[in-house]
């Protein structure tokens, strides 16, 4: 099952992100956004 969230971004912010998802070659903004947050979580988990 999947929730769906929908966020909004400032332009400079969209435009960073299309970069950095083109260059490590994610799929789509989804793909990107899903891992930085499961990179934030496991970090912020580690620092407990």
């Amino acid at each position: 099952m999947r929730c769906v969230v929908t966020i909004s971004l400032s332009d400079d912010l969209c435009v960073e992100v299309e970069k950095q998802m083109k260059k490590h070659k994610f799929e789509n903004k989804s793909e990107f956004i899903r891992h930085i947050l499961r990179f934030w979580i496991n970090n912020n988990e580690e620092n407990k």
